[in-house]
């Protein structure tokens, strides 16, 4: 019989801030403090604005709690996992002291409400919206996952709503697998509508367990009510742990799914990666299925942080009234933003870490800001695990399931045409080849069923296949174009016939198959292929194999005329983003992990290893102790996790020179540095930065969250790739 529903409750959309009390403090780290946004027995969470513009969401804890030495330490692992997930799906940090007397952490001020506010607003949320929902929710569960961090705590008031998609917040108990030591043994923490049943009985909560409290998640967004009902604790933990899901309301294609991820037994359950495929093809603009409710909310918070703060309370008679600073206006903040359009920007861009344990006098200090940039476009259907392709005379970005091409001088529009995905493209420098899209009409030719190459764009080639290939299979989405060298392309592609994969190599002159050698198949469960792409270097076709839970990436050489493999290196430990493409020389291919490695590109041994033992600083959880490293003119460059630039002679691995450490931020060490003139460009958790190649110093820092970078052959150009944003920056 399916549990009662509570009853309907009006909701008050959002009102302007509460606020503050005589006794709050006027700063914290280097924010000004402008209102409350909320207060509980834990602590408070204030409304806050940097010198620079920049507006969080500013949590702190009560000074009483803060006594309490494992608290600071859970503190700071609410931190850190907040990092782990990252701004895509969660409030990107942009500061924290879990060392101060009041002990605080300064986040991006999410504009939109929280998931149940959402549902009070609007009713129950489409079935379009809830699939997008539940899909982005999984991704960054899996992020999280991957790093071996469970969240343990997800429930519709830990997800804020925005119009670009969810984000999952509040990491107070959020802990690593296997680590015991800030839970006692037996107790259940969580919320009890919203635990797994193994939580609830104080077991082990493994990511199955963040699983089951996702898909309660979704049966409340899909219904207006949670799968266990409401009531006292004691009650609930008994439901969870041994009552069926009350399901009513749940669209009838969502149910059957949803009821398998709130089984009892955590083996039943489907992963993350399963979840991460709700959406139908082509989903859209998360922004387009949410309600007008919904929408409107936003839209208010976004104005409101513009607003005047309210004034701060008196204090009570008899007691003095704190000085408060002056704050700055509207004026000088949209002045610093760059105009009205900066304003929803400066709400979320940017980012800060202090690290209170850096020696003194050692940190650089704040750089000024970078060139202003030469064009910025906005991309749909975003793909920033690509880097731009330098072709010709312009770039090439995959955007989802579309390649684009623009200027590169202008940013203009070139061309545009589908693609399966990012991994069936690729390019000489000067032509663009590709795998066509399996669904198009060409395809369904029955004349041309076979796997074919092609030069893009077709509307000037008019689809004259270069290569076809009877042998393999056409339709296959992740039939891979791995590389293309001089004559001939690389691909990876299944058998037309069987099950089999093969390594295969094809002239682009005569179209034909010159050899093939048999592959790993990609998982059933892939979205993408395993391989990361290939290159041809001195010896051999170097291709790179991650694993696919992303944690480790194989290496192999194989001989250009036959596909025999030379050598190959399994499960080299890499966390963090995989390399686009290899960075290698005439003698070495390097990585950047634990350590920054050099291996023989002869027989793939160690040639060489930097940073063992090293001091890199205090290394967030879950960032790598060195970047993806660049090569070029006999140094390799590469980011060290909590300091910066580092340069290092590829022959002997000896240290050349280094940045000091950084002030106001870490090093990303998922973007491999660029070096174009005489300057190294590398990201940080800020921005681009430049450092001076002769002088070894940072000069300019540009603000932007880019997630790729490509230098332009001739050395006059930076082009980020943003989520949604591609942009050139000018050198020198």
């Amino acid at each position: 019989m399916p549990l009662a529903p509570a009853p309907f409750t009006p909701f008050t959309p959002f009102t302007p801030f509460t606020p503050l009390t005589h006794d709050d403090p006027q700063h914290l780290g280097d924010y000004r403090l402008l209102a409350r946004l909320g207060s509980g027995g834990m602590g408070t969470v204030y409304l806050a604005r940097s010198a620079g513009g920049r507006t969080v969401a500013l949590k702190t804890v009560h000074t009483r709690i803060a006594a309490d030495t494992s608290f600071r330490t859970r503190f700071r692992l609410e931190s850190d996992a907040a990092r782990v997930i990252g701004d895509r799906y969660g409030a990107r940090v942009f500061g924290a002291d879990p060392l101060a007397a009041t002990p605080w952490l300064a986040t991006e001020y999410v504009l939109g409400p929280q998931l149940d506010e959402a549902v009070r607003l609007s009713g129950p949320l489409p079935e379009p919206c809830v699939r997008s929902l539940g899909a982005d929710l999984a991704l960054a569960l899996g992020r999280l996952h991957r790093s071996d961090v469970v969240h343990r705590d997800l429930k519709p008031s830990n997800i804020m709503v925005t119009a670009a998609g969810p984000k999952v917040i509040d990491f107070g108990i959020a802990r690593a697998l296997g680590d015991e030591r800030l839970t006692s043994a037996g107790t259940a923490a969580g919320t009890p509508a919203y635990m797994s049943p193994e939580q609830a009985g104080g077991l082990e909560h493994t990511p199955a367990g963040d699983v089951f409290a996702l898909a309660g998640v979704l049966v409340f967004a899909a219904s207006g009510h949670g799968p266990f009902g409401g009531g006292q604790a004691a009650d609930l933990l008994y439901r969870v742990r041994y009552a069926e899901p009350d399901l009513t309301g749940v669209p009838a294609d969502l149910a059957p799914l949803l009821a398998r991820c709130l089984s009892k037994d955590p083996a039943l359950r489907p992963t993350t990666a399963e979840l991460a495929r709700l959406p139908a093809a082509g989903g859209g603009v998360f922004a387009d299925g949410l309600p007008q409710p919904v929408l409107a909310d936003i839209a208010r918070r976004s104005a409101a942080v513009w607003q005047e703060p309210p004034s701060r309370l008196p204090a009570p008679a008899g007691e003095p009234a704190p000085v408060v600073a002056a704050g700055m206006s509207r004026r000088g903040l949209f002045t610093l933003a760059g105009g009205a359009a900066g304003a929803a920007a400066l709400a979320t861009a940017g980012a800060l870490w202090a690290w209170p344990d850096r020696p003194a006098g050692s940190e650089q200090p704040v750089l000024p800001a970078g060139p202003s940039s030469l064009w910025k476009i906005t991309i749909t259907g975003p793909r920033v695990d690509f880097a731009p392709l330098w072709v010709d005379d312009g770039l090439v970005l995959a955007t989802g399931s579309v390649v684009q091409k623009v200027d590169a001088a202008t940013g203009g529009y070139r061309w545009d045409e589908n693609l399966v995905g990012p991994w069936r493209m690729a390019t000489d420098g000067e032509e663009l080849y590709v795998l066509p899209e399996p669904e198009t009409e060409t395809a369904k030719d029955a004349r041309t069923k076979a796997l074919t190459v092609e030069r893009f764009p077709r509307t000037v080639v008019k689809g004259k296949p270069l290569v076809t290939l009877d042998a393999f299979d056409a339709a296959h989405k992740l039939g891979q174009l791995l590389c293309v060298d001089g004559d001939t392309v690389y691909l990876s592609a299944k058998s037309a016939t069987g099950p089999e994969w093969f390594l295969v190599a094809a002239s682009l002159k005569s179209g034909r198959e010159l050899w093939r050698q048999p592959t790993a198949a990609p998982s059933e469960r892939a979205s993408s292929p395993a391989l990361v792409r290939g290159k041809v270097v001195k010896g051999g076709l170097l291709l790179c194999r991650r694993s696919e839970a992303g944690e480790s990436l194989g290496l192999s050489l194989h001989d250009t005329a036959t596909g025999a493999k030379r050598w190959e290196r399994a499960a080299l430990p890499v966390t963090g983003a995989m390399p686009d493409a290899p960075a290698t020389d005439d003698d070495h291919v390097y990585l950047g992990s634990d350590t920054l490695q050099a291996l023989r590109l002869t027989d793939g041994a160690t040639a060489w290893s930097f940073g063992a033992g090293r001091d890199t600083g205090s290394k967030p959880y879950g960032v790598r102790r060195y970047g993806i490293p660049t090569v070029q003119g006999g140094v390799v460059y590469t980011v060290e996790s909590a300091r910066g630039l580092v340069a290092v002679e590829a022959r002997s691995g000896a240290e050349l020179w280094s940045e000091q450490p950084l002030k106001d931020t870490t090093a990303d060490g998922d973007v491999a540095p660029v070096v174009v003139g005489g300057l190294v460009l590398t990201m940080d958790k800020i921005g681009l930065r430049a450092v001076d190649s002769h002088s070894h110093k940072a000069l300019w820092r540009y603000p932007t969250t880019a997630a790729a970078l490509t230098a332009d052959p001739a050395g006059k150009r930076v082009y980020a790739r943003e989520e949604r944003i591609a942009l050139a920056l000018p050198i020198g």
